[in-house]
């Protein structure tokens, strides 16, 4: 038999169908790449990187998920801070307005009390409009005033009461002596400014006692005695 006749065809078709065989497994892999999907295929870094559309020549170009996600956590969290300080600062300000309006209303209270017998209603009610302008620094406001003739009050004691309530607005020293010299021109008639400041809080008797406010208790002595009923000296 002529075994090469025979044998030759079969020969030539599996050689052609190992190179069908390659050449369709080459094509696989360039189109099924994007999707990771080998198929026995050997590719390099780069032809992955370039069907990944990814410029290996420039690193920073490169995905960076896991770090944007990072960013935008930390401008979010930096976000979340400023609108807490922001919240915060209100709380203190408002805190700060509160006890501002309670010390007032106990200056207010105290005035009364030790400064009824020298002044008349009206006389009074301006008094306190000159505390007010005093607390909320607005000197331009200040209004003079003059105690009764019959019952004029003395300096030592106008002294001690602008240092008393000075003490709890915390005004300088300065501006307490420029509170009284301007609202009592006819009882501090003689008397400086620079005379007043320095003289404050001085140990000289008078009817209104220096009254020095114990840790951040802004309240007056004399004034928590009354409240519970019993009759003291200011």
């Amino acid at each position: 038999m002529d075994l090469i006749g025979y044998s030759t065809p079969f020969i030539i078709g599996t050689v052609v169908t190992i190179l069908t065989c390659a050449a369709l497994q080459r094509m696989f892999c360039s189109l099924f790449v994007k999707n990771y999907l080998s198929f026995g295929c050997k590719v390099s870094p780069k032809t992955e990187a370039v069907a990944l559309g990814i410029n290996i020549d420039k690193p920073h170009e490169l995905p960076q998920t896991d770090n944007a996600d990072s960013a935008v956590s930390v401008v979010t969290q930096r976000a979340s801070y400023l609108e807490k300080y922001e919240a915060r600062m209100e709380e203190l300000e408002h805190a700060k307005k509160e006890r501002r309006a309670a010390i007032v209303s106990v200056i207010h209270d105290y005035t009364t009390y030790i400064m009824a017998e020298f002044f008349t209603k009206k006389e009074l009610e301006t008094l306190h409009e000159n505390i007010d302008a005093l607390a909320y620094g607005q000197p331009e406001l200040y209004k003079p005033i003059r105690s009764k003739p019959d019952n004029p009050i003395k300096s030592p004691a106008l002294r001690h009461f602008a240092w008393n309530i000075g003490e709890r607005l915390d005004v300088p020293l300065i501006d307490r002596a420029k509170f009284i010299k301007e609202i009592f021109p006819h009882e501090l008639g003689n008397a400086t400014i620079e005379y007043l400041s320095k003289n404050l809080r001085d140990s000289v008797t008078s009817k209104i006692k220096i009254d020095v406010p114990e840790n951040g208790d802004y309240r007056f002595d004399c004034m928590k005695n009354f409240a519970d009923g019993k009759i003291s000296s200011c």
